[in-house]
């Protein structure tokens, strides 16, 4: 196995220190804590679709596309 040497701030390794199991390596601390947070993003596919918020980020959007066209 390869091991790669990262850098991290103070804050954060105090943060994984004391998540850390007593046995358990960094590593495994940073595998745990991902696979933990792991979304599957398509569960939120259609949540707007019949909301009002959609309409106006899609209004908002094409004011900012619009503004940003160059006029020569």
């Amino acid at each position: 196995m390869s091991a790669k040497t990262i850098s991290i701030r103070r804050d954060l390794y105090e943060i994984l220190n004391s998540t850390k199991g007593e046995t358990e390596s960094f590593s495994n601390v940073i595998e745990r804590l991902v696979k933990e947070k792991k979304v599957n993003l398509s569960e939120f596919f259609g949540v707007l679709s019949d909301s009002r918020v959609l309409d106006e980020l899609d209004a908002e959007s094409k004011k900012m596309r619009e503004n940003s066209r160059v006029k020569i």
